[in-house]
């Protein structure tokens, strides 16, 4: 089951917010869409973060304001994962990083730079579905 390509497995859309976005509106977008990352984007459309849950998790506990836009709090570093990569790859690639998605993106295997937008996300959550038949 880990040696289904990566690109056979994305379903789901790559979902965005911008940068100025606050950070209660974009927990309430990971509510809605059920997920637990989301890819930061400039006013360009440009990719220039990522945020989590446990990110948000994190400002929340050191007093950062929930009206704070999401550009104080994201990761500004992308691990990728090519498409043509295994799940296999991908999660060992998640491991060696301590992240639990990869975006993905041509050419990409670990930290990566995103000059264009990603062809979609893996998670660790998508891995355990495809390992357990639910996928």
């Amino acid at each position: 089951m880990l040696e289904i390509k990566v690109s056979e497995f994305l379903k789901k859309p790559l979902i965005t917010v911008e940068e100025e976005m606050s950070l209660r509106d974009a927990a309430r977008v990971m509510r809605n869409e059920g997920i637990s990352g989301l890819l930061v984007v400039n006013s360009a459309g440009q990719p220039v973060g990522v945020v989590s849950d446990t990110d948000m998790v994190r400002a929340l506990s050191r007093g950062i304001d929930k009206d704070s836009s999401v550009a104080g709090i994201m990761s500004r570093s992308f691990f990728g994962v090519s498409p043509e990569a295994t799940l296999q790859e991908a999660a060992r690639i998640m491991k060696e990083n301590g992240v639990s998605r990869l975006f993905v993106v041509r050419g990409a295997h670990g930290k990566t730079e995103l000059s264009q937008m990603p062809e979609g996300i893996i998670s660790i959550s998508d891995i355990i579905s495809a390992m357990a038949g639910w996928g």
